[in-house]
């Protein structure tokens, strides 16, 4: 009898070391076992990351405590998706259904909806906007559900490789930005041909495929923006004044809202700012403006994967296709300020031509918080924008 209560006091504090072990993984101390993060969003304070993975899990990380939990394991891997404004966040399960939810766990909202493939909602939680796989735009659900631009004739994210991304500002106007090809954003915003499916006079995605502005109000086109090429990426200021875009080619460009005409060229890392309007048959090096270009670090590639806000409407970071290194820039110059080493271990989510990923690199200019997902596994990087000092520094990494 001696032998057993003997066996009992190993067996009862193994377990209980077990179970403690479990909790802790439960509650984030360990590393993940979730997929790779797909799309993920910031509170505006900063204190919370919401993130969906492609193992569908969804997952909520506390920046203050440094802890995490899964909330569910059938997200649709591109719903995460934290509202201004809020405490409270949008996903989409298996099933379809979406739902508005804060942090404690309290249902503001929910509603049937097709598949997402990336959706926002703004602070007043009166505009809800959601894309298909083919870049089809709706504003609404339910019995409100309004179609504003259908099926194209090859936007999607199979045929371009990235989702159609919305970017919200706190003002008058939303962006949409896909695929950048001059001859098509050119076109007018009157001019809706060649139209497929020509139905109820809808807006053809295929010719809205690039940068363009929208009006909250009227819920349709303000201006177009040209001059991308390729799988584009673009986000607009919180105050809606600057709209700032970069794509695969290595273009980056920026307007302001108040003069739409006139488009900027961001500058190229190692060459400059292009001039355009310059005669034919220079040298090469006479159409770039390198006056103001501080010294590029290795790492560094101007084909870019995102751009985000970090700090108000004033900067923000443009991330290289393949590159641990990050180019600040102030918003209504061209030059960047200055270059960040994000770190190359772990690897993120830049690396490797993961366009279909960009949602999965998530900013709160507010509270200057960047969140990136990781190249392989499901954890993240944090990192805090210092304004004064103009320093990027990591402030918590789970593998």
């Amino acid at each position: 009898m001696d032998g057993i209560k003997s066996h009992y006091r190993w067996v009862l504090p193994i377990a209980a070391i077990f179970i403690t072990l479990l909790g802790a993984k439960a509650a984030g101390l360990f590393g993940t076992t979730y997929g790779p993060v797909m799309s993920a969003g910031i509170s505006d304070d900063g204190r919370y990351i919401i993130s969906s993975h492609r193992s569908s899990h969804l997952v909520l990380w506390d920046i203050k405590k440094e802890r995490y939990k899964a909330l569910a394991d059938d997200a649709n891997i591109y719903s995460a998706f934290f509202i201004s404004g809020q405490h409270a966040f949008l996903w989409q399960n298996h099933s379809n259904v979406v739902t508005v939810q804060t942090v404690d766990g309290e249902t503001l909202e929910q509603f049937q909806h097709f598949p997402t493939y990336g959706h926002a909602m703004d602070a007043s939680l009166a505009h809800y906007l959601s894309a298909t796989e083919s870049w089809s735009l709706f504003h609404g659900h339910g019995d409100s559900l309004k179609p504003i631009l259908r099926d194209g004739d090859s936007p999607s994210l199979t045929g371009s490789g990235k989702l159609l991304n919305l970017s919200l500002s706190g003002s008058d106007f939303f962006i949409t930005a896909g695929k950048g090809l001059d001859f098509i954003d050119e076109r007018p915003i009157s001019d809706n041909t060649p139209a497929i499916r020509p139905t109820n006079n809808q807006l053809s995605s295929s010719n809205f495929s690039g940068v363009v502005l929208w009006s909250y109000e009227t819920l349709s086109p303000v201006h177009k923006f040209s001059g991308n090429s390729s799988k584009t990426h673009a986000t607009i200021s919180p105050d809606g004044q600057w709209v700032v875009s970069s794509d695969e080619a290595g273009i980056g460009l920026y307007w302001n809202t108040d003069a739409p005409d006139e488009r900027h060229r961001l500058a190229r890392f190692y060459g400059g700012v292009f001039q355009d309007n310059l005669p034919e048959g220079l040298p090469d090096s006479d159409y770039y403006d390198n006056s103001k270009l501080i010294d590029a670090p290795p790492g560094l590639n101007d084909f870019t994967i995102a751009v985000a806000f970090i700090h108000n409407s004033e900067y923000y970071l443009r991330f290289g296709n393949n590159s641990h290194i990050a180019a600040l820039f102030k918003t209504g110059s061209p030059w960047p300020v200055k270059y960040f080493d994000l770190g190359e271990s772990p690897e993120l989510v830049t690396y490797g031509s993961q366009y279909d990923r960009n949602t999965a690199i998530a900013t709160s200019p507010e509270a200057g918080i960047l969140a990136m997902g990781h190249k392989a596994g499901g954890g993240i990087s944090v990192y805090q924008f210092d304004p004064d000092e103009l320093a990027l520094e990591r402030v918590w990494v789970v593998e």
